[in-house]
């Protein structure tokens, strides 16, 4: 048997991967203030370019998917890293918000394909009993690019310009290329024609249909938290701070779920529910532009209404062993659809009525979410409710 590279290497290097796929598209959330100036465009042109991103990357994602279950998931991380790279060299020279977008269109093509690629990596590089925990450091990206996006409002943007913020981007996808391990998939590759043949269940379908409302509302957080509390009288340096402040709950919350779900036998999917009830009071709370209220709102937002993906994803992994890219893949191409046209959404109601209506229709999206993570768990976990999650052993 081939040896198996250091679960901790193979972790971090899953996170490097995916703080460099997500970075550039919050760098745009955060610095739009910078960014619109320059380039000349509005809230409505940035919810455009952030809906095309998430449009990228979903239609990218159920074929990086299949393309991980096909090549494993090493060689797919490396041809992410690569696009990651392209996309984020072009974002840092754009002379234009046409040339930007077309950088966003780069990068998505790198995240669709790192998504269900770093779920197969994990899989086939973590012992089953710590999976939870990777995956969970693995989410915890998303939280880490938006508060190095805040922090580099204050800092970089303020100080060399918003095109200098991209560079770290350029770099750790690099220095990310250059580290990736080779890992076996978890169970062995599937033929073109087996990839091609996965149908997904019913069970899963649900839970693809509840990820997409939540990311719907979630989405808009990381392009529009900034924005929003500009607008309600915070600070430049204030704003960014807001959105460092709900980045660490965030990734205290995802990584503290994953430890739990190695601990526990509760379902993942009814964990999620869960999440996203708690994490919808968050939403009014924004709606209502006052500033305490905010910092509150932004916790909840962050820390519940947004650390559900990592849980899901492990549910997903764990009811698909032997075909983790391709499910994986449908359960994250859903999530992109509804980061696609949440912002787009958010970004129109925002400049042509409030920020505080489009808060709530986030609010509304993840009231959705909940209940249709709810039959999700139903139809998946209801068979088999006072049993364990089915745990694949690790290769040894």
């Amino acid at each position: 048997m081939p040896n198996r590279p250091d679960p901790r290497r193979v972790t971090l290097v899953s996170l490097a991967t995916m703080v460099a796929a997500v970075a550039p598209v919050h760098l745009f959330g955060a610095l739009a203030p910078k960014i619109q100036a320059e380039l000349g465009f509005g809230d409505t042109e940035q919810g455009i370019a952030i809906g095309i991103f998430f449009a990228v990357a979903a239609g990218f994602a159920m074929w990086g998917g299949s393309l991980t279950d096909r090549i494993g998931p090493s060689p797919a991380l490396r041809l992410a890293a690569v696009a990651t790279a392209i996309g984020a060299t072009v974002g840092m020279l754009a002379p234009s918000y046409s040339v930007i977008v077309l950088a966003l269109i780069l990068v998505a093509v790198g995240n669709g394909i790192s998504q269900p690629g770093n779920n197969t990596f994990i899989s086939g590089g973590v012992p089953a009993h710590r999976r939870g925990i990777a995956l969970g450091v693995k989410q915890a990206a998303i939280p880490t690019s938006t508060g190095l996006a805040g922090l580099a409002l204050p800092t970089i943007a303020d100080s060399l310009g918003w095109r200098w913020a991209y560079a770290f981007t350029i770099m750790l996808a690099l220095a990310a290329l250059a580290a990736i391990p080779h890992v076996e998939p978890p169970a062995r590759r599937r033929t073109r024609e087996e990839s091609r043949a996965f149908r997904p269940s019913k069970g899963l379908v649900l839970v693809a249909a509840a990820s997409a409302s939540g990311a719907a509302a979630v989405a808009s957080i990381g392009a529009f938290l900034v924005r929003s509390a500009q607008d309600a009288g915070f600070s430049v340096a204030g704003a960014g701070y807001l959105q460092v402040i709900g980045s660490v709950a965030l990734i205290s919350t995802r990584v503290g779920w994953g430890a739990l779900m190695d601990r526990v036998g509760i379902s993942r999917f009814a964990f999620s529910t869960g999440l996203m009830i708690v994490g919808g009071f968050g939403f009014p709370l924004l709606a209502t532009g006052d500033h305490r209220l905010m910092v509150v709102g932004a916790i909840l937002a962050y820390g519940a209404g947004w650390s559900w993906p990592g849980v899901v994803h492990l549910g997903t992994v764990e009811h698909h062993p032997h075909a983790t890219g391709s499910a994986s893949g449908i359960v994250q191409a859903a999530m992109f659809s509804g980061a696609m046209i949440g912002p787009v959404l958010f970004g129109a109601v925002a400049e042509h009525a409030s920020f505080g209506s489009a808060w709530m229709i986030s609010a509304g999206f993840i009231s959705v979410a909940a209940m249709v993570m709810a039959m999700a768990t139903r139809e998946l976990d209801g068979p088999r409710r006072s049993a364990e999650p089915v745990k694949q052993a690790a290769p040894d």
